[in-house]
């Protein structure tokens, strides 16, 4: 069945649920895990009050690495077998990408409830990611969390 999962994570509640989601049916099936979490790229740093752009990036590079170990840890605690990467591209590319790069049979992303204005503003990353997925696309549902309550 799936023998090679991606699991995109960045330690919110939402990508914890998929996380362990994820981590259930690969302890069920046998599956390996592979940990991707993204650093989005970003077209305009402030360069103000002294603040230098490369050390932004690599601040949050230090953090995405220990929350992506954080999960990592996590799932071999589990006893399975865990892998974790950083992808510097828009997440959906770098999900489908890294999918394609490590023959994956199946993605499982968290999914963010958001309200009626966000939902209008911002295009969904689950949604675009099903039209663009080399293999089947799990969405985890955290009942109750919305990022504009």
């Amino acid at each position: 069945m799936f023998k090679r999962i991606l699991l995109a994570y960045d330690g919110s509640p939402e990508y914890r649920s998929g996380l362990r989601q994820g981590a259930d049916l690969a302890q069920f099936v046998g599956a390996e895990v592979h940990l991707l979490a993204i650093i989005t790229p970003s077209t305009s740093l402030p360069i103000a009050g002294g603040v230098n752009p490369s050390d932004l990036v690599d601040e949050e590079q230090k953090e995405i690495q220990a929350i992506l170990e954080e999960g990592v840890e996590r799932l071999r605690k589990r006893g399975i077998k865990a892998e974790g990467r950083v992808g510097f591209r828009d997440p959906v590319d770098e999900i489908a990408a890294t999918a394609r790069d490590i023959k994956a049979d199946l993605i499982v992303v968290g999914h963010r409830r958001r309200g009626p204005l966000q939902s209008w503003w911002r295009k969904s990353m689950s949604k675009s990611l099903l039209s663009v997925a080399p293999c089947s696309v799990l969405v985890s549902y955290l009942p109750g969390v919305a990022d504009d309550d």
